[in-house]
């Protein structure tokens, strides 16, 4: 799967840079949405492959290999839009999709060669339904979509905010947006060397989000902190907080949902690695979409600070409910 969905990956971006070549109209907004669905499942057959693969690879350091994988995937969205709009420069349309292509193609026929074959051959015995049916897991997946939310929710809000309140260039409106993601990168392996030495799945998840609800309350700033001022450095250090504040829900996640399907009776093998996968990747996409969509209509209703503050209160309504979870816990386990 994961050779398979990066090769369709690299050739549906080499595709791409022809469709400049379509006929106007109907046909050229079909053939970019076909190609544009094909390359989404290619990239989500690979993403959710490389989880299942880390998780069956390395189990005893699942938490620090997956914060690897998100500083890597942070550099790359770091570095993407740069590299691609020089290569547009250079030599136009099509380079940017040849050459990212290509790369991709060149790594999937290096991983069909150099990726370990695994060795579980056991009868499917998954079910995501029987994953779904655990609690602790689904507070896992809300902790997945809530963070991949406020990751996206600055998207269509955050340049419009900062150009009314600092009139700041583009180019630096584009370093504060570097901020938050190149935090979340460079600290996730810091963060998964922590959960696998110390297992504090949990624990991390809570803070994190209340932690990244309070970065939200200063980057408004909300009104219900009327005493926060509006200032450059204060969203700056907003900006870092949310970055260590994600890491710190995000990335225990992973970890988390196989602890707690271990616990429930589910098999340890890639047939139940590759079921959480497939789980925290959708529970990410749909947070990742959720995000920039309630924070646009908020931004537009209410204004960027009460936006905020909404955020900031689901975040905490989050880390309400893994507290009494928590709590239910500890009361079965005294009995």
């Amino acid at each position: 799967m994961f050779v398979s969905g990066v090769f369709v990956g690299g050739i549906c971006s080499i595709l791409f840079g022809f469709l400049d070549q379509c006929p106007d109209g109907i046909v050229y907004v079909v053939m970019c949405f076909l190609t544009r669905i094909i390359e989404a499942l290619g990239c989500s057959m690979f993403t959710t492959a490389s989880f299942a693969i880390i998780a069956g690879e390395f189990p005893n350091e699942v938490a620090i290999v997956f914060g690897l994988l998100e500083t890597f995937n942070g550099f790359g969205f770091m570095v993407g839009p740069p590299l691609g709009g020089a290569l547009y420069e250079a030599a136009g349309y099509k380079l940017p999709f040849m050459v990212m292509g290509g790369f991709l193609v060149l790594c999937a026929v290096a991983a069909f060669f150099f990726l370990p074959k695994p060795d579980d051959q056991l009868p499917h015995t998954g079910s995501m339904t029987r994953l779904l049916s655990i609690p602790s897991i689904l507070l896992s997946c809300l902790t997945i979509c809530m963070a991949a939310a406020a990751l996206g929710f600055l998207d269509p809000t955050y340049a419009g905010h900062l150009d009314d309140q600092f009139s700041l260039t583009p180019f630096w409106i584009g370093m504060m947006f570097l901020i938050g993601p190149g935090i979340y990168a460079l600290s996730a392996p810091v963060l998964g060397n922590l959960v696998d030495k110390k297992g504090w799945t949990k624990s991390m998840m809570c803070a994190g989000c209340f932690v990244t609800a309070l970065s939200y309350i200063l980057l408004g700033p909300s009104p219900l902190a009327s005493f926060i001022d509006t200032e450059l450095w204060i969203a700056i250090v907003a900006q870092i907080i949310m970055g260590i504040g994600i890491g710190l829900a995000l990335v225990p996640t992973f970890q988390d949902i196989i602890e707690a399907a271990k616990e429930n009776g589910l098999p340890d093998n890639f047939d139940t690695y590759g079921l959480i996968s497939g789980l925290f990747n959708s529970c990410f996409s749909f947070g990742a979409f959720l995000g920039p969509t309630a924070g646009g209509y908020l931004n537009g209703a209410y204004g960027f600070d009460w936006a905020t503050t909404v955020l900031s209160f689901s975040l905490v309504f989050s880390v309400s409910l893994q507290l009494l979870r928590n709590l239910y816990t500890c009361l079965q386990y005294v009995e």
